[in-house]
């Protein structure tokens, strides 16, 4: 009888979440959008806590994300901010001009920490603020929509740099899919994907809209 019971909570709850799912209007940012020259970088993959602007590496160290990750993960941060209405930005291709030349003046002096390295980016851009967007963790889902071996597992880390002020707003991501049954709180998140198990390609771009929000883009 406790089991029946549990069941039927758990289906109200899940219709109940749901609809609000399917009822929930277009997300708007977290924050007022940042005003000035926005710069945007390529995706990066740290793999020594050295390159790090802030946290730590979720996996061994020295484990590289693959390059054709790497640019595909550029082009979801492009569609997301283009469909949050950001298009008003220097994009990646042309940021990637300045990291070569902070890097080649690297070479010359000890080993720059990831904060001056980027700071001197956006400098070289003279941009008011400079999204570097990191990725720490890739694993691809093992199976199949319909059932898998091992869940995607993604984590993201998006930094807005004010290159004036000298200040940094960090946004973390970090998702590794479970079944509905182990956590009724991602039902929309269950709505919105199908009722799938999806690819990491597809978390990193949950993530990535979700967190362009928080930084108010």
């Amino acid at each position: 009888m406790r089991r029946i019971i549990r069941t039927l909570f758990f289906m109200a709850a899940l219709a109940a979440l749901m609809l609000t799912a399917a009822c929930s209007g277009k997300q708007t940012p977290a924050v007022e959008r940042p005003v000035g020259k926005l710069a945007v970088a390529s995706f990066t993959n740290p793999v020594y806590t050295w390159e790090l602007l802030a946290g730590y590496i979720p996996v061994e160290e020295g484990r590289h994300v693959d390059e054709k990750v790497l640019r595909d993960l550029d082009g979801i941060l492009s569609g997301a901010l283009a469909e949050h209405g950001v298009t008003d930005y220097i994009p990646a291709a042309s940021t990637r001009q300045c990291q070569e030349v902070v890097v080649m003046e690297q070479d010359s002096m000890p080993r720059m920490s990831a904060w001056k390295y980027w700071k001197g980016v956006g400098k070289c851009m003279q941009a008011d603020y400079l999204l570097v967007p990191q990725v720490l963790r890739w694993d691809e889902r093992v199976g199949s929509d319909a059932g898998v071996v091992e869940p995607a597992s993604v984590v993201i880390d998006l930094f807005l740099i004010d290159v004036k002020q000298g200040t940094m707003v960090r946004a973390h991501y970090d998702e590794t899919q479970v079944a509905l049954s182990e956590n009724l709180l991602t039902a929309k998140k269950f709505v919105d994907r199908g009722g799938k198990w999806v690819t990491a390609k597809r978390l990193a771009k949950d993530g990535i809209s979700e967190k362009l929000l928080e930084l108010g883009l």
